[in-house]
């Protein structure tokens, strides 16, 4: 009798820490996550690119500086650009804060932050090609691209009225790689990341500049998921503008004059 008795406490103490942890994992999926994982491509100088093993940036003072106003902590996952999406729908991670533009397209999945950057596109060819020097002048060119970006997306929109051979890289840097080489005449990359690869590359340099087509550059989460997260983040974007703490931040990176 007493080892019956046993055996049903036992298997009672199992069945409420089993409901214990279905409800800590809905609080943990609730607008009240404390540990957030945030993915970025850390290919993408000066919002975020890797320096002495450790990845720095823009975004991530700028989500540094929302963490500690919110109230989480957050651990940051480099992955590829087009994998970001991803990687958020099979909750390998939490949050995206990587360059990235709100567009209604990326909205079908995923919840947007207020914008906490202006996007703007720059057009960059290789300084010793005077082919190229408005818009109108890109007709019938190859035309470098960095995949998953709103600036491939612009492209391939308006690769039949230009007649563009549009040429797609998985990074930044390999876009640039194929400008320089010749393999592409042209490549679009957002203003204020290509500007950094400008001050390294002597050799090319922008020729045209537009805005990027969005609001702008957006904390990405998981469509439906996070509500009052959201919230929150939204607050924090708007004290840190109104602070001047944001000023300080875009002037850290050399971003204040493309404000």
């Amino acid at each position: 009798m007493y080892r019956m008795l046993a055996l049903m406490l036992g298997f009672m103490s199992l069945f409420f820490i089993a409901c214990g942890d279905s409800k800590d994992s809905k609080q943990a999926g609730d607008s009240g996550k404390q540990n957030i994982r945030v993915g970025m491509n850390a290919e993408y100088q000066p919002f975020e690119f890797k320096k002495d093993n450790e990845i720095v940036g823009f975004d991530v003072d700028i989500i540094d500086a929302i963490s500690k106003k919110v109230g989480f902590t957050y651990t940051l996952n480099h992955m590829s650009f087009d994998a970001l999406i991803l990687a958020l729908k099979s909750n390998k991670i939490d949050m995206i804060i990587s360059g990235m533009s709100a567009t209604d397209e990326r909205r079908k999945q995923v919840d947007f932050s207020i914008p906490y950057y202006e996007g703007k596109t720059l057009y960059i060819k290789r300084k010793d090609d005077p082919s190229l020097t408005d818009k109108d002048s890109i007709k019938g060119k190859k035309a470098g691209v960095y995949v998953g970006t709103v600036q491939e997306q612009a492209v391939r929109k308006m690769a039949p009225d230009y007649s563009l051979a549009v040429v797609p890289s998985d990074s930044i840097f390999g876009a640039v790689m194929n400008l320089k080489s010749k393999k592409v005449d042209f490549i679009t990359a957002d203003s204020a990341t290509a500007v950094g690869y400008l001050k390294e590359n002597d050799d090319l340099v922008g020729f045209y500049e537009e805005s990027d087509g969005s609001e702008g550059l957006s904390i990405a989460v998981d469509k439906n998921k996070y509500p009052e997260l959201l919230e929150k983040i939204n607050a924090a974007i708007k004290e840190l503008k109104e602070s001047g703490e944001y000023d300080k931040i875009l002037e850290k990176w050399d971003l204040k004059l493309k404000q």
